[in-house]
């Protein structure tokens, strides 16, 4: 009789080990197979308040970073910071972002335009939203032929806290056309100046930007993305500014700053150094 216990106890304990064995993964690994082999999947974060994702199939590793840490209605700029799944930078990937609106199955016209930074970093500028509501960016990766996929949701991006219109409308009258300002969370001081004196319309021309820590020191090391928006007419620069360190001192040149038009302009800085991301934008009334 003890035998037969033994054995019926032996058997079940067997059941039990292969049950747990074919049990599901959870969490971030959760829908890896062997098949893939990422089963040691992990994201990747540099920043608290950044978004992370998996790809669909695990293979890359994706910190989404939204300098004013809220997408508007009109023309926004995020970055992607993108890893493999199993660590390691992803350089030279190929990016694609697709602003879509799920409820109505569309998204708009203009491509976001994607600029690889280095180490990973892949700033994004031109993101339009062309109204309020439930929004998604869609990331497609491809690097050395594999490719994977994912979506960020954005349940409801509101307006910037005027009317947005394609018309053209006269800015604030409130605004802040100062030149140097503190960033959004008080980690830099930026200044900017035109390298050509007064801004023109429809001439390319360079900025030079200076850049200090909260202590007034200057900082030499940082990622730097510029992007111009006019926010009542829903589009943004048709360039995309390059930005070079020059020198010490903190010193920046923007190469590419192009203004189509006279009226109300917002050119946002945003800032990546020393494990610190933040942003300031800058208003201009171009005549």
């Amino acid at each position: 009789m003890k035998r037969i216990l033994l054995v019926v106890i032996a058997s079940i304990s067997l059941l039990m080990g292969c049950a747990a064995q074919n049990e599901p993964m959870t969490g971030h690994n959760e829908g890896m197979t062997e098949e893939h082999g990422h089963g040691d999947a992990k994201i990747t974060q540099h920043f608290d308040d950044s978004l992370t994702k998996l790809t669909d199939n695990n293979l890359y590793s994706l910190e989404l970073v939204i300098p004013n840490k809220n997408l508007m209605m009109g023309v926004n700029t995020v970055e992607i910071i993108v890893h493999h799944a199993t660590g390691g930078d992803v350089a030279q990937g190929e990016l694609t972002v697709t602003p879509w609106m799920p409820g109505m199955g569309h998204g708009v016209m203009e491509k976001p335009v994607i600029t690889e930074r280095g180490g990973g970093l892949y700033s994004v500028d031109n993101v339009i939203f062309s109204m309020t509501g439930h929004w998604q960016l869609q990331v497609k990766v491809s690097k050395d032929g594999k490719e994977d996929s994912t979506v960020f949701d954005f349940p409801e991006v509101k307006a910037m806290g005027h009317e947005h219109s394609m018309m053209k409308a006269p800015p604030p009258e409130d605004l802040d056309y100062s030149t140097m300002k503190m960033t959004a969370g008080d980690a830099f001081t930026v200044m900017y100046k035109s390298t050509s004196g007064k801004i023109r319309i429809n001439r390319i021309h360079s900025w030079e930007l200076t850049v200090k820590d909260a202590a007034g020191q200057p900082v030499n090391n940082a990622k730097i993305t510029v992007v111009g928006d006019m926010p009542e007419h829903g589009h943004g620069l048709p360039t995309q500014p390059e930005v070079a360190k020059i020198g010490s001192g903190g010193l920046y040149r923007v190469d590419g700053m192009k203004f189509t038009m006279p009226g109300w302009w917002v050119v946002t800085v945003s800032i990546m150094a020393n494990g610190i991301h933040d942003s300031v934008s800058f208003n201009l009334n171009l005549l």
